[in-house]
């Protein structure tokens, strides 16, 4: 059934509807607002005066009113992971199908199709593969080597499976964590052990574990933050210090033992063959990230042809002698306003194409001097070097807030869903 006429809401299966919708979406990775807005998209189709939506990390909490009457669900959420097709369907069926009067059925019928979207869309193989890829074109982007990128390769492969594995038998996240990073970073040192060379590679280790690097979350928070979104911009942010803290105290363990020496960081040589590796490398490492995002095929073109160019433009800038958070700053501002265009010519949200993209503007060689500092007890330089990290990383995050209050008015400008608004939309395929 497709009326235009509004209809009277059941308000028990009208807002288990819309709980229904937000929890996917939660579920997913994909940031507060977006899922208020959708929740309040679904409530508004089904005939709702209004609705009061508070989403946290992983609680949604919905109030639905219809004249007199009122209708509070609650749901928790297990640990959010990332699903960009799952984001990228349900944000379809928010946009087209829900600007038309619905029934709760009709809801729950779209519904059920995007949960039959495979999760994870990408088979074991090809995910290990991407990690290892992701992973090595990172070495490539910090100059580790050619040789220490495949020996990257093999250790963030068997990380990555190892992670795949744990998550299967529902381990402890911390505990996934931990068992990934360990697993990848003594590869990669056995790999140096086994097969030396003249080269000085063990510095390269950190790149092996840049695939447990929670992203998505990361900047998703920093975009909830600028809209003062705290209730889950804040609870979002330390799930992601948890996790990167867990990472770095592995790898100090590991980089105590082992006694590699600390990594000196290179100044960005504008030649012709590190930009040309760099850009490939660029594309190579965001098109993977993306894949490990749950992203369909288009979505990780999409983000791979947009960090390489970003991401050629910061080694750029940093060559000719900008400082590194800046150049991040306006990488990541290219990265918004470039991805706020490809996501309305596309039609997919934005964050599917700017996250990918922006994760390999992390400065590794700086993560591992702060990870080494700290495994030998030099606390001043570790902190310096903890602090140009995260000034890099929150610059990242200032850049795609500014891109997104530029492309985006109805975020700039805290703009609601309007109620009172007669709908009557075109629908679009929500699983294509």
């Amino acid at each position: 059934m497709n009326t235009n006429s509004q209809p009277n809401p059941d308000l028990a299966a009208g807002a288990n509807a819309c709980l229904r919708l937000g929890v996917l979406l939660l579920s997913s990775g994909a940031a507060g607002y977006r899922v208020i807005r959708a929740v309040k998209r679904c409530a508004r189709s089904l005939g709702f005066d209004r609705a009061d939506v508070l989403v946290g990390f992983n609680t949604i909490s919905c109030t639905f009113h219809y004249r007199g009457d009122f209708r509070t669900a609650v749901s928790d959420v297990p640990l959010p992971g990332v699903n960009a097709s799952r984001i990228e369907a349900l944000e379809t069926l928010s946009h087209s199908m829900l600007q038309s009067y619905r029934t709760p059925a009709e809801v729950n019928a779209a519904l059920d199709e995007i949960v039959q979207i495979p999760t994870p869309r990408w088979g074991l193989g090809i995910s290990t593969i991407a990690a290892g890829l992701a992973c090595a074109g990172f070495a490539v982007l910090n100059q580790f080597g050619y040789l220490a990128a495949a020996f990257v390769f093999v250790a963030a492969a068997l990380g990555q499976l190892a992670r795949v594995k744990l998550h299967r038998v529902h381990f402890n996240m911390l505990g996934v964590t931990m068992a990934a990073a360990l697993v990848a970073s003594t590869t990669f040192l056995m790999l140096t052990e086994l097969m030396p060379s003249g080269e000085q590679l063990s510095p390269g280790f950190i790149a092996a574990v840049l695939f447990l690097i929670p992203g998505f979350p990361m900047f998703s928070s920093f975009v909830d933050l600028a809209r003062f979104d705290f209730t889950s911009g804040i609870p979002r942010l330390f799930f992601s210090l948890e996790v990167i803290v867990v990472i770095m105290l592995t790898v100090s363990v590991v980089a105590m033992i082992s006694d590699t020496p600390e990594a000196v960081a290179l100044p960005v040589p504008l030649t012709f063959e590190f930009l040309a590796a760099g850009a490939a490398a660029s594309f190579v490492s965001v098109g993977c990230f993306a894949l490990l995002f749950n992203s369909s095929r288009r979505m990780a073109l999409m983000a791979a042809g947009l960090g390489a160019v970003a991401n050629l433009a910061r080694l750029v800038m940093m060559g000719a002698g900008l400082v590194p958070f800046i150049a991040a700053f306006v990488a990541a501002l290219l990265i918004g306003l470039a991805g706020g265009l490809i996501g309305s010519w596309a039609n997919i949200p934005r964050v599917t194409v700017t996250i990918p993209a922006s994760v390999v503007m992390i400065p590794g060689t700086t993560i591992y001097a702060a990870a080494h500092n700290f495994a030998v007890g030099d606390i001043a330089n570790a902190l310096s070097r903890f602090t140009e990290v995260s000034f890099v990383v929150i610059f990242i995050g200032g850049g795609l807030a500014v891109a997104r209050m530029l492309t985006d008015p109805t975020w700039a400008f805290f703009r609601y869903i309007d109620f009172d608004y007669e709908l009557e939309g075109k629908e679009m395929p929500i699983n294509d």
